[in-house]
């Protein structure tokens, strides 16, 4: 009976103690109350990193991040310009700095020599959105609008670790880019969807999307396109732009709403460095697909 005693008045003396410091030390207290209600577990936990690319187009050039993560990339693209834009990620050789790039451009240059075309949300109009995710590895990167390559400055960024993924979400359909149509399996129907876009070549290719304004047709776009004039007669939507690399697969989310749509390869037959040759296109080519959304 007194060593049960002994125990509870100890007990209690250390339990005053304790109080004493909490009441002291408020900071700490809060921390060793955490401890002790079981909230260590809790307290070591991190919420996931936010790995997302957010890439604004202005007429003014592009606001987005200087470094990424290598891997799987989730990109979020909105225009905020006035102008229809693009943003393409392109990745620069060892001895090209983004200054350099960006003076070859304006010579006229679709292709400078070492420089790998990575894709990236294609034509889009004011005030539209898409998410893509496409892969990155590490180097030195710019992004370019080719809209208006020669009066905007593109954006220099790096890649770098860590190695990140950032899932994709699952496809709704598969759309396939070959010399020179397009292929769908599957069909697109009205709300958000999720197309995942392989290239089997063995060209590079491009899927810009666009939506046809009402009595506009294809022979539209083609004048649009060719002639560079200055009201568009579609929406664009911000379709998947061409990579180096063919066997990389991108994913594209996009809200769709009810109407006429076409597929468009705008990619030059000549992609070498020299500037002569690059008006004629895939599109020239016959690779141009009208489709509709009903429902």
């Amino acid at each position: 009976m007194i060593v049960e005693s002994q125990r509870w008045l100890s007990s209690v003396s250390l339990g005053r103690m304790i109080m004493q410091l909490l009441q002291r030390l408020p900071f700490t207290g809060l921390v060793v109350a955490a401890l002790l209600s079981g909230g260590c577990d809790r307290a070591v936990q991190h919420e996931p990193k936010e790995t997302a690319f957010r890439i604004v187009a202005t007429d003014a050039g592009f606001e987005a991040p200087d470094a990424i993560p290598i891997g799987l990339r989730h990109i979020i693209f909105e225009n905020h310009g006035s102008e229809i834009h693009e943003a393409m990620l392109v990745k620069l050789p060892a001895a090209m700095s983004a200054a350099d790039f960006q003076a070859e451009v304006r010579r006229g240059v679709l292709f400078p020599k070492g420089i790998l075309d990575y894709s990236g949300p294609g034509l889009m109009s004011p005030g539209e959105m898409v998410e893509m995710w496409l892969r990155v590895d590490p180097g030195e990167y710019v992004l370019i609008c080719w809209n208006h390559s020669r009066s905007e400055p593109v954006h220099a960024f790096s890649v770098r670790s860590p190695l990140v993924e950032d899932a994709p979400p699952r496809a709704d359909v598969v759309l396939k880019l070959i010399d020179y149509r397009f292929e769908f399996e599957g069909k697109l129907h009205k709300g958000e969807q999720v197309i995942r876009v392989e290239t089997l070549g063995p060209s590079m290719h491009e899927a810009d999307l666009f939506r046809l304004h009402p009595g506009k047709t294809v022979a539209d776009i083609r004048r649009w396109r060719k002639e560079h004039l200055p009201v568009a007669p579609v929406d664009a939507l911000g379709g998947p732009l061409d990579s180096h690399d063919i066997g990389r697969v991108v994913w594209l989310r996009k809200n769709f709403t009810t109407g006429r749509y076409v597929l468009h390869c705008a990619v030059p037959i000549t992609t070498t460095p020299e500037t002569t040759a690059q008006e004629t296109t895939h599109a020239d080519l016959g690779m141009v697909q009208e489709f509709e959304i009903t429902e």
